[in-house]
């Protein structure tokens, strides 16, 4: 130990006075630059990790709430890096603050626990990270600073920052008043900084507070650090080089044994702040709703609570179209789920089309209640994945179908990393006709059913919403999207299942005996199924009829069940007001499909399902020409529905 003291005391003497504390800093910087050096980088890269390299340091060995011993623990700081090219620098200083027991586990998530988000496209890591500051909010106001007292770091590029999901939630996070994020960037290293300083004028213009330091100025960082902690507004802190640069800090010595591994400033702060904030959580008040919340667990007696607060929220309902309906168990998730936290788009929920009685009508609670993002979809998107990510508050969403489309990357990021997220898409179908053809959903519904690890529930009335949303909870390979439309149904309520239900993802909800054909519908096409069904019974053509809220519930059920609910023979006819593309899935190589093959027009909704063609009247029809040119002797199609999903090539075209 008196070598170190006398090797301080140098430095201290040829650093023009630096503390203890600050030389520690300066060490630990030059052995990540030692670590950084055994990695294979291109120029440029390994240019701006050198760059960053004392920043992070500073940010690791002075501020970061991190215990290496215990990387995941529910109150720790959140070191949030979105690429792979900043990546080396989280290795070296995991290599130096962290247990050898980490040492050898991939660097990736779902393997490491110290890193928080997987690598995804350029901004989808700063959106995560202002969810995960939103969600730290929502929990401190719940709890309290004595359980949930943790910040949200980002390092991130200068790509990043350029990005329309990122700009979308710096102004969501400026307008929430996220004040514990907080954003580490370097400029690029090309010569043209235009577009840098363009960044950084719009977060500044989000409401963000922006300071400059030089990367290589130790007392600066600090200072900027130090403001950050203190600061009522998101910063971003922007790492530029030195203009006439100094001189080194000190000798390029490593730091001692004693300030590495266990022993370095991080873990034994880290350690210390853990053990403080477990004797507070030991006896905290609120200990058991934290734990239910932070491992997902509902509350006692959930099921039989939800349904009754549903039951009575539909009593107040103008209508019962599966709009309504599934806002209405959203309001009824809303009272029963305090770890709730909804973010809302401004096209979710308009007033009920104008030939309906608008009277009383008023905007549903949970949409009133949640966090309005306007038209920043993309943004409310990549917050609602940081959410999740996060852990302890269930994300929630509700916009409009036609908005997915811009959703599509950070629901994309949702789904390959399985985090639990509920979106609530609404003006689904062709009830919206008057809108115009561009708001009327299309190919949508495949694009999303052709997602990994995404759920897809298409209710066709209010009790089956109610159990897609119950199926949606329960759901765990990945997020789940109900698909909601405004359209009222004929009639309001379906027949009581014949065999299944609606949480199996698929089920006959009428079978004839000696069925010869099957009508395969999802949503308010349901009801024109039944009604197709009874109109065929007129003719002495025995059709049951299956509802399909979820294919991917459906298709993991047991052949046999599927069997069953398809029926071994006879024609198979699907009808859902969208693109035909994967229903070959279900009908067979004979199999018929009744949808849309074009983009709509504007025009009422019931002149729209007649122009396509999604009319019980033009289904019979179809039904008796397919029969009468195959012969009633032949029967039907010996397709066996439980065929894998790769072998759906492409869309059917709807047979004359």
């Amino acid at each position: 130990m008196a070598t170190a003291l006398s090797t301080d005391h140098l430095l201290s003497n040829e650093e023009g006075g630096l503390s203890a504390q600050q030389i520690s800093v300066v060490r630990m910087s030059h052995a990540a630059r030692q670590l950084l050096r055994t990695e294979t980088l291109p120029a440029h890269i390994r240019a701006v990790l050198e760059l960053m390299c004392l920043p992070v340091t500073a940010l690791w060995c002075r501020v970061l709430r991190f215990d290496p011993a215990a990387p995941d623990w529910p109150d720790r700081d959140r070191f949030v890096v979105p690429s792979t090219t900043m990546q080396p620098l989280l290795r070296a200083m995991l290599r130096l603050t962290g247990e050898k027991k980490h040492a050898a586990v991939p660097l990736e998530y779902g393997r490491h626990p110290a890193v928080e988000v997987a690598p995804g496209p350029a901004g989808q890591g700063v959106a995560a990270a202002a969810g995960m500051a939103l969600a730290e909010q929502a929990l401190c106001r719940r709890f309290g600073r004595s359980l949930v007292n943790h910040r949200t770091w980002v390092l991130a590029q200068d790509t990043d920052l350029a990005t329309g999901v990122a700009m979308e939630a710096a102004q969501l996070a400026g307008r929430f008043g996220l004040d514990r994020l907080a954003v580490l960037v370097a400029p690029p290293s090309e010569p043209d900084t235009a577009d840098f300083v363009d960044s950084l004028t719009r977060f500044s213009a989000s409401g963000w507070t922006v300071r400059k330091v030089e990367a290589d100025n130790l007392p600066a960082i600090t200072s900027a650090l130090a403001a950050t902690l203190r600061a009522r507004k998101p910063t971003l802190i922007a790492c530029l080089p030195s203009a006439a640069p100094l001189s080194p800090l000190g000798p390029d010595l490593p730091p001692e044994e004693e300030l590495t591994g266990p022993w370095s400033p991080t873990a034994r702060r880290g350690a210390s702040t853990r053990r403080s904030w477990l004797r507070r959580f030991a006896r905290h008040r609120q200990r058991t709703a934290f734990e239910r919340e932070q491992t997902a667990r509902p509350p006692t007696l959930f099921h039989e609570d939800w349904q009754r607060a549903w039951e009575w929220r539909m009593r107040t309902a103008l209508e019962t179209s599966t709009q309504e309906s599934g806002l209405a168990g959203l309001d009824a998730l809303s009272d029963i789920l305090p770890e709730l936290t909804c973010l809302t788009a401004a096209s979710a929920k308009n007033a009920p089309p104008s030939d309906q009685n608008t009277a009383g009508w008023q905007r549903p609670v949970a949409l009133a209640k949640g966090r309005e993002c306007g038209i920043q979809e993309h943004g409310m998107a990549g917050m609602l994945n940081g959410l999740a990510l996060h852990g302890g508050v269930l994300a929630c969403a509700a916009a409009s179908m036609m908005t997915v489309d811009r959703m599509r990357s950070a629901l994309r990021m949702a789904a390959f990393t399985r985090q639990k997220v509920l979106y609530l898409l609404t003006g689904d179908g062709l009830a919206l006709g008057d809108g115009g053809g561009a708001w009327q959903p299309v190919e949508q519904l495949a694009s999303l059913r052709a997602t990994p690890n995404l759920a897809v529930f298409r209710p066709g009335s209010a009790e089956e919403t109610f159990k897609c949303w119950e199926a949606a909870l329960h759901w765990q390979g990945g997020p789940a999207v109900l698909v909601l439309c405004p359209h009222q149904n004929t009639p309001l309520r379906f027949p009581a299942a014949v065999l299944g239900g609606a949480t199996r993802g698929g089920y006959v909800i009428r079978s004839p005996e000696k069925r010869q054909v099957t009508l395969i519908a999802s949503g308010p096409e349901v009801a024109i199924a039944l009604e197709a069904s009874h109109h065929l019974a007129q003719r002495n053509i025995r059709a049951a009829v299956v509802s399909i809220p979820c294919w991917e519930l459906f298709a993991a059920q047991p052949g046999t069940y599927r069997r069953a609910v398809l029926g071994g023979a006879g024609l198979r006819i699907g009808i859902e007001a969208a693109s035909g593309f994967g229903w070959e899935r279900w009908l067979g190589p004979e199999g018929i499909f009744v949808g849309m093959d074009d983009f709509g027009t504007s025009a009422p909704a019931n002149a729209l399902y007649e122009r396509f063609g999604i009319t019980a009247e033009a289904i019979c029809e179809k039904v008796e020409h397919h029969l009468f040119a195959s012969g009633a002797a032949r029967g039907a199609s010996s397709f066996a529905p439980d065929q894998p999903r790769a072998r759906a090539r492409g869309p059917l075209l709807t047979r004359p």
